[in-house]
């Protein structure tokens, strides 16, 4: 790996955030820490090694809301690089199934569901991109690569439960 300042290796990062909806509104948390403590955002975080991508949103969701969400497509891709690395960010739309939003009382100290009047009215509160993703959604805006299940990955996979395909 080439290193960016001589010390450290670039990295590449590969993180998830859920855009959970229920009832017109969408789940957030606000961050304990980092550039965007105090605002919200949606839930979610990096991807663990052996992890597919809607595998890592359904964790993250889980662990840092208490909500039991299940991933119904990709609805965006941001992608960035800064000194230092590469990161790579999707976003998934989620159907909420189950359980009451609560912080972790790490990553987050809040966590609840914002209404369109309430992402309008709380703009200075929350990231833009989370704002403008929920936004999106709760309007019906959003394009949706969903998970196809018929995909015969064949001989050539040697675990299919490992792989998956959005289109």
């Amino acid at each position: 790996m080439a290193a960016t300042d001589g010390e450290r290796p670039w990295r590449n990062v590969t993180a998830v955030g859920g855009i959970v909806v229920r009832d017109e509104s969408v789940l957030l948390v606000r961050l304990a820490y980092g550039g965007a403590r105090g605002r919200y955002l949606l839930p979610g975080g990096i991807v663990d090694p052996g992890e597919t991508l809607d595998e890592a949103v359904t964790r993250e969701v889980d662990e840092e809301t208490g909500v039991a969400a299940r991933p119904l497509g990709i609805v965006g891709v941001r992608t960035r690089h800064d000194p230092g690395g590469n990161d790579t960010y999707v976003m998934f739309l989620m159907e909420h199934l189950s359980g009451e939003p609560r912080s972790d009382g790490r990553e987050n100290d809040d966590a609840r569901y914002f209404s369109r009047v309430d992402l309008e009215a709380e703009a200075d509160v929350i990231t833009p991109l989370s704002r403008y993703m929920a936004l999106r959604a709760l309007g019906g805006e959003c394009a949706m690569l969903p998970f196809d299940g018929e995909f015969d990955y064949g001989s050539a996979v040697r675990d299919p439960a490992a792989w998956r395909l959005f289109r």
